[in-house]
């Protein structure tokens, strides 16, 4: 099966970059005697978007690629040594004792290990159900399938932090996994996920980088746009294990609280009702100065007729009318010719020039006022 679109951005323009002729089908299995009667050479076409500059395979694992899979670095003196410094890190900078941690895709394990070691509660997360049975057998929790949206419900918001070393270049939807890290972690939650870097590839003309079984090649820029797409702030990517591979930490962003300012604009009506009531009580005249885009917004939300009229500095303005509020736009002058009590300020970027020009320019004497939400104050 074969996507037609960017893994990343969604686009179709996407543009062939390479091809090999002779490939494996797969290099993580090696093969039996008798299987290689059987055996044969695919073609590897390599694309890159022209919208955000991923380079991609179009083609899809195969269903059962994870079955027999089975990754294994544990015999690596350096990749223990890596792997220990790199938790190290990530759980020092972050402060994580006692953290609840998903590791996707931890395959032997190894690194779920390290993390245990160094007090983290560890739930280790595998599709191949022979590398879970090497998991279980080192004293982890394992848990099966691939993360994704929706994929577990009863885990939302239950980790401290998420790890995926080596695994989002394998996923079809990169933003699907993104989503599920997303779902997963408890609010200002973190993740360190690790990829083999597109940048030492380039940098090194290494072809043997490129094969059917990574479907996704990541280089930093595009790793960063992935993640701030999708919830994350970007703690940091940088180039490790000798520039082998990019990592990045990311931080769960808080969803912005947008209630506060619909209420804000549920009050204004009644704030101005309030305010131009207590002014006309009292016989004080109030003018509006600002119809730039925030002052129409309000003054369309609003009760205008006990205002004496709306100034504006631009010369363009002058004369013509607001939309639904239809208020005459003015020149500051005519609060030479038509003196009022009282001014709210809506245009808010020149709230201090507008106060040093009421009381220089024009002898204003009276109070002066400014849109604060959806309330009304005094400068």
């Amino acid at each position: 099966m074969k996507s037609s679109f960017c893994r990343i951005c969604k686009s179709s323009d996407l543009e062939e970059v390479m091809c090999f002729e002779k490939a494996p089908r797969n290099i993580e299995r090696l093969l039996e005697s008798g299987q290689l009667s059987r055996d044969k050479a695919v073609e590897l076409h390599v694309y890159q978007c022209r919208m955000c500059d991923h380079v991609q395979l179009l083609d899809q694992l195969e269903d059962e690629y994870y079955e027999e899979y089975l990754m294994s670095h544990s015999h690596a003196k350096k990749m223990k040594e890596f792997q220990l410094q790199q938790a190290s890190a990530f759980l020092q900078h972050f402060g994580l004792k006692d953290a609840a941690v998903f590791e996707a895709g931890c395959g032997d394990g190894q690194f779920s290990l390290t993390l245990k070691g160094q007090g983290c509660h560890v739930l280790a997360n595998e599709p191949s159900a022979k590398a879970r049975a090497a998991c279980k057998e080192k004293g982890l929790n394992t848990v099966g399938g691939y993360l994704g949206t929706g994929v577990f419900p009863s885990l939302n918001e239950s980790f401290d932090a998420v790890v995926a070393r080596q695994v989002l270049e394998h996923v079809p939807d990169p933003n699907d996994f993104v989503v599920g890290i997303k779902e997963i972690l408890k609010p200002a939650g973190v993740g360190l996920i690790e990829v083999p870097s597109l940048e030492q590839a380039i940098e090194n003309d290494r072809f043997f980088d490129f094969f059917p079984d990574h479907l996704s090649y990541f280089s930093s820029a595009v790793l960063t746009r992935l993640f701030s797409c999708n919830g994350f702030d970007v703690v940091q990517v940088k180039r490790v294990m000798d520039g082998e591979y990019n990592e990045v930490w990311v931080k769960k962003k808080s969803q912005p609280n947008l209630l506060n300012i619909q209420q804000a604009a549920n009050n204004i009506a009644g704030a101005f009702r309030d305010f131009l009531g207590k002014e006309s009580k009292v016989g004080r005249k109030v003018a509006i100065w600002g119809a730039g885009a925030k002052g129409v917004l309000t003054l369309s939300m609003v009760d205008t007729r006990s205002v004496s009229y709306l100034i504006d500095l631009d010369p363009v303005k002058k004369d013509r009318y607001t939309p639904v509020s239809h208020l005459q736009v003015s020149a500051p002058d005519r609060l030479l010719t038509e003196p009022v009590d009282s001014v709210i300020i809506t245009a808010l970027a020149y709230k201090d020039e507008i106060m040093r020009d009421l009381k220089a320019k024009y002898s204003f004497k009276g109070k002066i006022f400014y849109l604060a939400g959806g309330q009304i104050k005094e400068c």
